[in-house]
């Protein structure tokens, strides 16, 4: 009898322990991520729920679009969201005013943004008088524009005039209706633009070859609080990552699927994203980038030089602990 009843008990003890852990299956983790816009910046985080590399680790991820860093990153400040994908440049901004962040990994190692036109401009320097479409004022991609013209001859606000709209789809379609002369797209759609007579006046990527673009940004506080959460979102992006750069064909039906774009925009998408390195294999924040961002951010007044060590703004700890157990 004494053996039945540990046996009984035995059984029922295994029982609750599989329904508890079936619950907390059923019941995954929510964490919120502020984005800028639907753009290939963010194509990790896509593929990880696409691929259920998020659901593989009991995460419902939400993602919300905010249309410039300079919104994404007071909401991630006033807690909002739990993660911020976006400007490098501009966390390290908030860092610079106060703000208890810390950049937790990378999405987008180089400049990614072609500088397109109406018909009626050839070159640069017929932009001269003309308004151009950018996210933001002091956004990361609009300082790379700034630098670009700034080579040809064009300062701000002496030769040309800046519109904040919003994210690459935004200025695609300012563009197409002519409300602005010019703006910098990203692909799939500066691939669309080429197809409909839009100009390419040139690439970023040539003018400023190292730059940190996007990142992931937390709160210090939320990441030390809720640091095993945290590397699961970071091992999720981690082996999506390394899908994205191993698995071509899956990652352009990915891209085909988030953006409605054909087969033809979305392969060339990958191309121009992933052989570059552009996007990471693992997550990684680019040093030369992240300097180069630092460099600019001196010269702009808002450090001073030389500037401080990386070590101030970057937190690698979460990152290295989810590559080593995503394995």
């Amino acid at each position: 009898m004494r053996h039945l009843t540990i046996l009984v008990a035995g059984v029922l003890l295994a029982t609750v322990m599989f329904c508890s852990a079936a619950t907390a299956q059923s019941n995954p983790d929510k964490v919120t991520i502020g984005t800028i816009t639907l753009s290939l910046n963010n194509l990790p985080i896509y593929v990880a729920q696409d691929r259920a590399f998020f659901a593989k680790e009991n995460l419902f991820v939400e993602i919300v679009m905010l249309n410039a860093s300079t919104r994404a990153i007071p909401a991630l400040i006033g807690g909002s969201t739990h993660l911020s994908a976006s400007s490098a440049m501009t966390t390290i901004r908030a860092i610079e005013k106060g703000a208890a962040l810390k950049i937790v990994g990378g999405l987008i190692n180089a400049p990614v943004y072609d500088l397109y036109s109406t018909a009626k401009y050839k070159s640069i320097k017929d932009l001269k008088g003309t308004t151009i479409g950018v996210t933001g004022l002091i956004t990361s991609d609009t300082i790379l524009l700034k630098e670009m013209l700034k080579v040809h001859g064009l300062e701000y606000p002496r030769d040309y005039g800046m519109l904040a709209i919003g994210g690459t789809a935004d200025r695609y379609l300012a563009l197409q209706t002519g409300n602005i002369a010019a703006g910098i797209l990203s692909p799939p759609y500066s691939f669309s633009a080429d197809e409909i007579g839009l100009v390419n006046l040139g690439s970023t990527a040539k003018q400023t070859p190292y730059f940190t673009q996007t990142v992931f940004n937390v709160r210090s506080e939320w990441a030390q609080e809720k640091r095993a959460l945290l590397v699961r979102f970071l091992r999720a992006i981690v082996r999506a990552s390394h899908f994205i750069h191993t698995q071509k064909e899956e990652t352009v039906r990915v891209i085909a699927k988030r953006f409605k774009f054909n087969d033809k925009f979305s392969e060339g998408s990958w191309r121009y994203f992933v052989p570059t390195n552009a996007i990471p294999k693992d997550g990684e924040i680019n040093a030369k980038g992240i300097d180069k961002v630092l460099q600019l951010l001196v010269e702009d007044g808002t450090l001073k030089a030389p500037p401080p060590h990386q070590d101030k703004y970057i937190d690698k700890t979460f990152l290295d602990e989810a590559r080593r157990t995503a394995q």
